[in-house]
C-alpha cells in the first residue's frame, strides 16, 4: 500500500470531549488517518471531516501534526490549564508506522512528561517500547496507564482483521516490558468477534496471556457495526470466513449485537479474569496521585 504523508499545522492540539463513562474528557492526536487498515476502526468516519474518503484514504493519506508538540506545551503553560488527564490516540493510534518517520508522538511526549500531566496513551503497537524512557520516567512522577488493544492470539485472524498492526507476540512483550518497567498497562480487549474470536478457549487464552505478562485492566468489547463499519466488517467476513457470513447477518439486525450474546460473552471474559486473579481494577485518582508525588 502506498502512504502519502501530508504535513499540516494545527492551531490546537488538545480536544475537549464530555464522555462520563471515561475517566478523561480530553483527547489528542498526532496524527489524522491510521496506516493500521482496521476493517473495524470506529474512526474512519472523521476522515470525512477533512475532505477525504473513510476506506482507502483513511489508510493512506495520513496527516502529520508538525507543529503538536510546540501547540501543546502552550496549551499546558495556560493559567487555566487543571492538569486533567488526556488521552493520547483518542482516534488515531500515536504508534503507527509514520511515527518512525516523523516522531511527532516522542515529541508530545516529552511535553507531557515536561509538565507532568496525566496521560493515557492507547496503541497497538510495540513501537511504544521506544519511548520505555520517558514513560518510566513519567509513570514515577504522574498517573500513566497504556492500554494495548489485543484481540486475539491468533496471529493468522490477527493477520486479517489488523493487517498492517504488530504481531501478537510483539504486543504481549510490549506489556512485559511497560509493566516490568513499571508503567501501568491495560488491556483493549476489543473488538472480540462473533464466531471467530470469542469460544470460551480463545478468551481464556488471551486473558492468561495478558495476565501473565503483567497487564493490570481489561477492558472487553463485542465488535460493533456502525456506519460504513458494517460494510467493510460484512465484506471481510464474506472474503475471509464466508461460512460465517450468515451467522452474522443474523446476528447483527442492527448495528450491535444483542445483549444476550454480548452479556454472555462479557460474563465469560469476568470468569477468565477472575480466573487469573485479576482483581478489580481502581482507576488512579489522577490529581492526587499526581499532588502526592511532587510534595
Amino acid at each position: 500500500m502506498s502512504v502519502h504523508y501530508q504535513p499540516v499545522e494545527c492551531k490546537s492540539f488538545l480536544h475537549h470531549f464530555n464522555k462520563k463513562f471515561l475517566p478523561f474528557s480530553w483527547g489528542a492526536n498526532p496524527y489524522r488517518g491510521c496506516e493500521h487498515s482496521c476493517p473495524y476502526c470506529f474512526a474512519r468516519y472523521t476522515h470525512e471531516y477533512l475532505g477525504y474518503n473513510s476506506d482507502t484514504e483513511f489508510d493512506n493519506m495520513i496527516l502529520v501534526k508538525v507543529n503538536a508538540a510546540d501547540v501543546l506545551e502552550k496549551e499546558l503553560s495556560r493559567p487555566g490549564w487543571k492538569r486533567e488527564a488526556v488521552n493520547l490516540g483518542s482516534v488515531c493510534d500515536p504508534y503507527q508506522p509514520a511515527e518512525k518517520k516523523f516522531e511527532i508522538t516522542r515529541q508530545v511526549l516529552k511535553v507531557f512528561v515536561k509538565h507532568k500531566n496525566p496521560l493515557f496513551i492507547g496503541t497497538k503497537s510495540n513501537m511504544i517500547l521506544r519511548d520505555l524512557d520517558l514513560l518510566s520516567d513519567m509513570a514515577k512522577h504522574t498517573a500513566l496507564i497504556v492500554y494495548i488493544t489485543i484481540t486475539t492470539l491468533d496471529d493468522d485472524i490477527r493477520c486479517k482483521i489488523e493487517p498492517r498492526a504488530a504481531t501478537i507476540d510483539e504486543r504481549l512483550d510490549a506489556v512485559k516490558q511497560l509493566s516490568d518497567a513499571g508503567v501501568t498497562v491495560g488491556i483493549l480487549f476489543m473488538p472480540i468477534f462473533p464466531y471467530l474470536t470469542d469460544d470460551r478457549d480463545s478468551i481464556n487464552d488471551v486473558v492468561k496471556a495478558v495476565s501473565d505478562a503483567g497487564a493490570k485492566d481489561m477492558v472487553p468489547g463485542v465488535l460493533d457495526l456502525r456506519a460504513s463499519c458494517r460494510n467493510r466488517v460484512l465484506s471481510l467476513i464474506k472474503e475471509e470466513f464466508s461460512e460465517l457470513l450468515p451467522k452474522y447477518l443474523a446476528l447483527y439486525k442492527t448495528a450491535y449485537a444483542p445483549k444476550d450474546y454480548t452479556g454472555k460473552i462479557y460474563r465469560a471474559v469476568e470468569i477468565a479474569r477472575r480466573s487469573c486473579g485479576f482483581k478489580k481494577f481502581k482507576m488512579p485518582a489522577l490529581t492526587e496521585k499526581q499532588t502526592t508525588l511532587e510534595v
